[in-house]
């Protein structure tokens, strides 16, 4: 096992907080359940680790009956047991209790998921979904497309750090979450799928439509939503919109499974959705 020496710190406020995370190699840690696996591997070597557990503007999950806020070190567990999740962002809810065990949802954070932007990352997928805006520490607010730049990469700089996320309510009337793993729990997705329907009477009003893993980042599909405009949901239409899914995700080849066999997956998670057609 490598051994990293490194300085510990844990702020009490953000003026503290600041101060702290000037100079090279510091990490900010809330949850620690990537951090903690990428230092044991050796992949980062943190001159200090800058915990941000003791700020307690970090710790608020707060909804106005518009807005849903999500501080920083709020953890996977304390958004299931938030009520207004549940009732009004369902989808998120419904991916949240799949994530890893109840050991990680207990440590881990939303906002983790967002700064560690993995395409794997299945809390992402929801967030892509949902329009969701990054609260940085400067004030400034961006979108979620805006804000992760690759696999593993965003726009914070040095010295920055995110405040919260920020998701505004919206009625759907349907919504659809699976991934596709090596095992049924505790998995990294081969493919995932996220789906969001809005209904006017017989027509599609507005689809939402995202897949996990099979490109650098989670992957809207803008193309397909445009096209559902004012369709009629039925059979024909979810034949028309797996062939383009098909065509539109770009996976690669990976341990977890070939580019062929994902396009091939998000193909047919798509027929899961004829449970819906009336």
């Amino acid at each position: 096992m490598m051994t990293v020496d490194f300085k510990f710190v844990s702020p009490k406020d953000e003026k503290e907080l600041k101060e702290e995370i000037v100079g090279e190699n510091v990490f900010l840690m809330a949850g620690g359940t990537d951090l903690l696996v990428k230092m044991r591997a050796g992949r980062v070597k943190p001159s200090k680790i800058v915990s941000t557990l003791k700020v307690p503007s970090l710790h608020k999950i707060e909804f106005d009956g518009k807005i849903l806020s999500i501080g920083s070190n709020v953890t996977y567990s304390e958004l299931l047991d938030f009520k207004p999740l549940k009732d009004e962002f369902e989808i998120l809810h419904d991916v949240i209790s799949t994530i890893g065990s109840p050991q990680i949802r207990n440590r881990g954070t939303l906002v983790g998921n967002v700064m560690n932007a993995s395409p794997a990352g299945d809390g992402l997928l929801a967030l892509y979904l949902l329009d969701t805006e990054i609260e940085l520490s400067d004030g400034r607010t961006l979108g979620l497309k805006e804000f992760i730049t690759g696999p593993g990469r965003t726009v914070i700089e040095k010295g920055e750090y995110v405040k919260s996320i920020k998701i505004k309510k919206e009625k759907w009337t349907y919504h659809y979450f699976e991934k596709v793993g090596q095992r049924t729990s505790m998995t990294i997705s081969i493919a995932s799928l996220g789906w969001l329907m809005r209904m006017d009477g017989e027509h599609i009003e507005e689809m939402r439509l995202a897949f996990g893993s099979v490109a650098p980042t989670v992957l809207r599909m803008e193309e397909i939503e445009n096209f559902s405009h004012d369709k009629n949901f039925d059979r024909s239409f979810l034949n028309d919109v797996a062939k383009k899914v098909f065509d539109g995700v770009k996976p690669i080849d990976d341990v977890r499974g070939s580019a062929l066999y994902r396009k091939r997956v998000c193909r047919n998670l798509m027929y899961r959705l004829v449970k819906f057609v009336q």
